[in-house]
């Protein structure tokens, strides 16, 4: 787990696909079923140049001035990673996320945490 994949899953949860479910293949192996996202073969997957989260964005065209800061945020963490300034959301996504996904005991633990945090985040990047 990392916080683009974290991010994302809650990204098809909540705008893309409410009854998503997610299931977890050992690395390296094929996806058998589903849709597979952040994988290497996958559409739905990070390029050189835009995160996993920024591809959802674009391909359901999902409109919303939140989602659009949580995007800029998403990209400064997955690839800007080297270089350049993060701005102080950016900064407070990744220190949670990374603390979630250290404490969670499992991955859909992890993700349940992390669909909470970005719940609440959103809730206050609109207000």
């Amino acid at each position: 787990m990392e916080p683009d994949r974290c991010a994302s899953a809650w990204l098809i949860k909540r705008f893309v696909d409410i009854e998503a479910q997610f299931k977890f293949f050992p690395d390296g192996s094929l996806v058998p079923e589903g849709i597979p996202f952040d994988t290497p073969d996958a559409t739905l997957c990070r390029t050189h140049h835009l995160s996993t989260f920024e591809i959802i964005v674009q391909k359901y065209r999902i409109d919303d001035p939140g989602i659009d800061k949580l995007a800029q945020a998403i990209h400064s963490i997955e690839i800007d990673y080297w270089g350049g300034e993060r701005s102080d959301l950016a900064l407070e996504i990744e220190q949670a996320l990374r603390n979630i996904i250290v404490q969670s005991e499992n991955n859909h633990q992890c993700l349940e945490k992390c669909f909470q945090f970005l719940d609440q985040l959103l809730i206050r990047i609109k207000e």
